[in-house]
């Protein structure tokens, strides 16, 4: 497995060029904080943003689902938007000890370029255009309870999914965390960058890239205690008559001690 760290800032150029600020937003539930007692009452926010993390657009509400992970327990949370910090908040009650897991799921939106700029519609809605795609995104944030167990582990069925291969609990300062992709449920070798936040004010500006491997095994190398988010993307270039390409992304969220 090739794998490259940079010293310096990693701009992904690629995605800038080719979408507009708003398709490349990753989409990230980032909880006040990572581990809580248990009874904790904990505040989060759903953001849109292209620095890790400030939200810089608030997604529309219909557009998303969210739920709190507890093993077999799934609730759906409510959310009320914040104008001012432009995002969506919450708060989830940590009932139980162990590790549980925000779920995010922002619907695919298709957004088409055309001669007259960028459109909220599809291909066949809109003259003169350049091309189009569907953006859908998932988020998976991990928090903790008292004493974590193996929660972090879960697979949720999500259509681009990222799974810790190791609890990032545990995870060590200068060591390696391995995680798995996953596409339609089966490995994706795939390009994976990772930030914590904090690490830049930069756009679009990661700490760490890698590429996972035939069985969709990716390393990352843990450098900095914090709040560290992974990411990975997926184009389908399954044509229809609303869009030309698929793209999906998938972020997880998680803490370091």
């Amino acid at each position: 497995m090739k794998k490259l760290m940079f010293l310096f800032v990693l701009v992904l150029m690629a995605p800038v060029l080719s979408t507009t600020q708003a398709l490349s937003h990753e989409f990230i539930v980032k909880p006040v904080q990572m581990q809580a007692p248990v009874g904790h009452k904990l505040p989060f926010s759903v953001m849109s943003a292209h620095v890790f993390m400030v939200s810089e657009e608030i997604e529309p509400l219909d557009q998303m689902d969210l739920s709190l992970v507890k093993a077999n327990d799934i609730q759906k949370l409510n959310l009320k938007p914040n104008d001012m910090l432009l995002t969506h908040d919450g708060v989830v009650e940590l009932k139980q000890e162990g590790t549980y897991l925000l779920a995010g799921h922002r619907k695919g939106m298709i957004w088409s370029q055309t001669t007259q700029g960028w459109k909220q519609a599809s291909k066949k809605e809109l003259q003169g255009v350049l091309s189009s795609g569907k953006y859908e995104k998932f988020c998976k944030t991990i928090v903790v309870a008292g004493q974590p167990d193996e929660g972090y582990k879960k697979i949720l069925g999500h259509q681009l999914e990222i799974v810790p291969l190791g609890d990032p609990q545990q995870a060590v300062i200068g060591k390696d965390l391995r995680f798995q992709i996953l596409f339609d449920g089966k490995p994706l070798s795939t390009e994976v960058y990772a930030t914590y936040d904090g690490f830049t004010d930069a756009p679009n500006t990661y700490a760490y890239f890698t590429e996972a491997d035939e069985n969709g095994v990716g390393r990352v190398k843990i450098t900095h205690p914090g709040t560290w988010m992974v990411r990975v993307q997926h184009k389908l270039t399954e044509p229809t008559e609303d869009y030309d390409q698929h793209v999906l992304r998938a972020v997880l969220v998680f803490g370091v001690n």
